[in-house]
């Protein structure tokens, strides 16, 4: 298969982004390997490109989020633009361009990391110490497991550790021919599963142990590792990792829920993509400025009347009806994307004692969680999965978390009333357009 990251030039676009002390480079708007990573100044601007990569509009800039809660039960669209009619009609083609965009865009953040993974540690430059090389591959390393997670629990048979139906796994430079990607077939499930778990344990390795925010750090790795662990059904290493990071002292849940999106940065983000007037998130557009992502009505009226999270689905000046309000900023569109919060770091810790018999710590965890928002404790944890699922719903609505979810507990027949196939999207078509290609379709599609 030749990926269609065969169109990408070497583009690493560092822009302003991030106030980390690490990646406070000057942008250089088109770099080839071979000038980016001559200097230290050259490989901290490849991982600002690559974090820049993430920001498109096909990845946490809208699609990855609104793409999948558009799909499930969270949303429904009231406009015009067609990729957005074709998933909330629960049946996805496989020209629809919010999947088409977020696998291009997916794979070019995969491609960056793996310039960044087989170059920074030949570099030269005297005064670019060991440390701060394990941290920009560290961070590579860290997006391109994410990265493969995200495309694996969209595209991927993820919850079947024997299906063939896994990712073509890119890994290796190609020094900038982006024209010649080795034709590649898709590996199985499992394969992409153990990747992603090598490349998160080398980031957990590499990475510090950081409380920054905006770029990747070592709570960071544990964190998405907790979550592979949980789709792989590996209860007890998700466990494990979801605990170090709730034990970690620079993270916690935030006392309030709505402070979390109002304020830069709380102790709740684990990671967070920010934003700027700049460099703006597509995250309001698609929101408020436009009615392609409203409210589910089915949504609206599941909420207690207690919960202090319905308050982020409101009316907004200038605008008919309710609008998801947690990129509220839809004047300047400097709005962050969510990666991973602790309140999913209580949610996999609690699934996962469940599942190894502890009710009563998952009960613990779940509450952490549900009490937060200002509801009564539950009493015991029966129908202890449609509770977890349900808090997903309410916890996440407009961050993308509902649909791997409800699939990975079992529940996406029952809850979405289409064929159980749809769990996953298809593979889009312009990859079957691209002479010697080695991909398969996913089945039923």
């Amino acid at each position: 298969m030749k990926i269609s990251i065969k169109y990408i030039s070497i583009v690493l676009l560092a822009g302003s982004l991030f106030s980390c002390d690490v990646l406070d480079q000057e942008p250089q708007q088109s770099i080839t390997p071979g000038v980016a990573f001559t200097n230290e100044a050259g490989a901290n601007a490849a991982v600002n490109g690559m974090y820049s990569r993430m920001q498109e509009q096909g990845y946490y800039g809208s699609d990855f989020q609104y793409g999948a809660d558009s799909y499930t039960d969270i949303s429904i669209q009231n406009g015009f633009f067609v990729e957005f009619i074709e998933t909330d009609a629960k049946n996805i083609p496989t020209s629809n361009d919010l999947i088409e965009d977020f696998w291009l865009d997916a794979y070019q953040a995969i491609n960056t990391a793996n310039e960044i993974i087989s170059n920074v540690p030949n570099m030269t430059d005297e005064n670019f110490t060991q440390e701060e090389r394990d941290d920009v591959v560290g961070q590579a390393r860290f997006v391109r497991g994410l990265t493969y997670l995200n495309l694996l629990t969209l595209f991927g048979e993820h919850d079947d550790t024997g299906s063939a139906f896994g990712l073509p796994l890119v890994t290796q430079s190609t020094g900038g021919d982006f024209a010649n990607v080795e034709n590649i077939p898709r590996s199985s499930v499992q394969a992409t599963y153990d990747q992603i778990i090598a490349d998160l344990v080398e980031a957990e390795r590499l990475l510090p142990d950081s409380d920054r925010d905006y770029n990747a750090q070592k709570a960071a790795a544990q964190a998405i590792l907790a979550k592979t662990y949980l789709f792989l059904g590996d209860y007890a290493n998700a466990l494990a990792k979801a605990t170090e990071v709730i034990n970690n002292p620079s993270f916690g849940l935030n006392p309030s829920y709505t402070d979390i999106f109002f304020s830069d940065a709380t102790e709740e983000s684990i990671l967070e993509l920010e934003f700027n007037s700049l460099d703006g998130s597509s995250l309001a557009l698609f929101t408020i400025r436009r009615n392609e992502v409203l409210p589910d009505p089915a949504l609206v009226a599941s909420f207690d009347d207690a919960d202090v999270r319905r308050s982020l689905i409101a009316p907004v000046d200038g605008f008919v009806g309710e609008r998801f309000i947690k990129a509220e900023d839809f004047a300047n569109d400097a709005n962050p994307a969510y990666i991973i919060r602790m309140a999913e770091i209580y949610l996999i810790s609690a699934e996962a004692k469940f599942f190894q018999g502890d009710e009563d710590g998952a009960l613990a965890d779940l509450n952490a969680v549900h009490t937060r928002a200002g509801l009564a404790a539950y009493a015991d944890a029966t129908d202890f999965v449609n509770k977890l699922a349900d808090e997903y719903k309410w916890e996440f609505f407009a961050e993308g978390q509902r649909l791997g979810a409800i699939t990975r507990l079992g529940l996406f027949e029952a809850i979405m009333g289409v064929e159980n196939f749809r769990r996953i999207y298809p593979i889009p078509f312009r990859e079957f357009n691209i002479a010697g290609n080695q991909m398969t379709q996913n089945p039923g599609y």
